[in-house]
């Protein structure tokens, strides 16, 4: 599949589940999201997830916005533009099996040790605690496995990267 720069994609068996529900933070397609809380309407609150290795995470990514798929004033491509806290945030739930493009690799700056943003096809990938994602040896942490190579180990902090990954 060949990898989309302008979404946060991927192959579905069977149909796709969304959700939508506000930014608690703002937040950049491809985060790895947990709902929060809800708002004083019931809506849903997201948030990046914000545990290393948080245990048995639900592979729910944030997208582009599609409502409007706008470029805002940065000229920024829509997949690297912050939605929002406060804002409409459209969330898709991936599962087993499933592929997602764009997901987001942690900076080798913002990880305790920087090799585990170094990943090969078949790595498996737990959370950051900025909603990205990273090597892990954690039982139970682990939310999908590298299908591409990068090596984002030497990356200044804040410089995520993006990668095809496999949930689990």
């Amino acid at each position: 599949m060949a990898k989309s720069i302008t979404d946060v994609a991927g192959r579905t068996y069977g149909e796709a589940r969304y959700k939508e529900g506000e930014a608690g933070s703002d937040l950049t397609p491809g985060e790895l999201l947990v709902q929060t809380g809800t708002n004083a309407d019931g809506e849903p609150i997201y948030d990046a997830v914000s545990t290393v290795d948080k245990l048995g995470p639900e592979a729910q990514f944030a997208m582009v916005p599609s409502t409007p798929p706008a470029r805002d004033v940065s000229d920024a491509d829509p997949i690297e533009q912050t939605i929002p806290s406060g804002t409409l945030v459209e969330v898709r739930v991936f599962t087993a099996g499933e592929t997602v493009q764009n997901a987001l690799l942690a900076s080798g700056s913002d990880l305790a040790t920087a090799s585990n943003a170094n990943v090969s096809p078949g790595d498996r990938l737990g959370s950051n605690d900025d909603g990205s994602l990273k090597i892990t040896t954690t039982g139970g942490a682990a939310v999908a496995v590298a299908r591409e190579a990068n090596d984002n180990s030497g990356a200044a902090a804040g410089e995520r990267a993006r990668l095809n990954v496999e949930v689990l």
